[in-house]
């Protein structure tokens, strides 16, 4: 795995965490707006894993 795409997932699993701790806290509108760009980041490292993955060639059932 590149580490560009590790960092999106580490910043989409943290940008949604904290999101949700900013809703839950009474701040609703940046929570959202937090847990919007997490789940961004999110989808941008699977897109990325699964390019990888084609690239490869590999195939994940082994």
């Amino acid at each position: 795995m590149n580490g560009l795409t590790l960092l999106f997932a580490i910043l989409g699993i943290t940008g949604f965490a904290g999101g949700a701790v900013l809703s839950v806290t009474g701040q609703n509108e940046m929570g959202v707006v937090l847990m919007g760009l997490g789940l961004v980041f999110q989808v941008i490292s699977l897109v990325r894993i699964k390019r990888a993955k084609k690239r490869d060639g590999s195939n994940a059932r082994g």
